[in-house]
């Protein structure tokens, strides 16, 4: 049996909230993943077993580890939660104070000045004096007239400067998450195998009454939850950018 996982869960900062709780969720992944064939195998002792024919003895290996199947979903559930929480809680970019007139003013004329530049030279704000980058940054990118990409990285420059330990912190918390989703598929895939899936219409037809509850009040439907993620839905600086503003 690979250590890789084990190993990596040992790594996880218990004194953070998101690394704590994820390791909570790899912990119950990994008995799952491992012990799901065993499982799916324990109808095999019911004394029914021996009456069943190739349907229902596939239908009593399922109904062994239908518990599985809600763990699964839940840890999945889990990780959109926590996901939505660090995206509620990313820092946000320090603004002009309001007393600070003279301090608004002069961003005024920096994004005013840039609106003036060329084309070429807007698309390279992040060359520009600190002080003119950063009145770009705190305001929106029309203002100033940079492609909003170059905006992004003005914003996320300032931000690994006011709050760079604290990003590090986040990073490994998602870098934690990426990894339990990574095993959380894993553990599915067991799942299916144990269970003699044969595609996923079949799981579907299967595994949709069991989770379906686990749903209720959430923004995820049964297909929205297997899907995999796309990348950049936790793109951090990304997220970074767009809390900003």
């Amino acid at each position: 049996m690979s250590k890789f996982w084990p190993d990596f869960i040992n790594t996880l900062d218990a004194s953070r909230s998101v690394q704590k709780q994820v390791g909570e969720i790899m912990r119950l992944q990994l008995g799952i993943k491992n012990g799901a064939k065993e499982k799916a195998a324990g109808a095999e002792k019911s004394a029914r077993w021996e009456h069943l024919n190739e349907i229902g003895r596939k239908a009593a290996k399922r109904d062994e580890i239908a518990d599985y199947v809600k763990s699964n979903a839940q840890a999945r559930v889990s990780l959109r939660k926590l996901r939505a929480e660090i995206k509620s809680s990313l820092p946000k970019l320090p603004g002009r104070e309001k007393e600070d007139l003279a301090g608004v003013l002069q961003d005024q004329e920096f994004r005013a000045y840039v609106r003036g530049l060329p084309q070429e030279q807007r698309e390279r704000a992040q060359r520009l004096h600190p002080d003119i980058a950063a009145a770009v940054a705190r305001a929106p990118a029309e203002l100033s007239g940079v492609p909003a990409s170059v905006h992004s990285e003005l914003v996320n420059d300032m931000l690994r400067k006011t709050h760079g330990a604290e990003l590090a912190k986040i990073a490994a918390d998602v870098a934690a998450m990426e990894m339990a989703d990574e095993l959380i598929r894993e553990t599915d895939k067991e799942i299916r195998a144990a269970a003699e899936v044969a595609h996923s219409t079949d799981f579907k037809v299967w595994a949709k009454p069991l989770v379906d509850p686990l749903l209720a009040g959430s923004a995820a439907d049964f297909d929205e939850l297997y899907r995999r993620q796309d990348p950049e839905a936790l793109n951090l600086l990304g997220t970074l950018a767009a809390a900003a503003e």
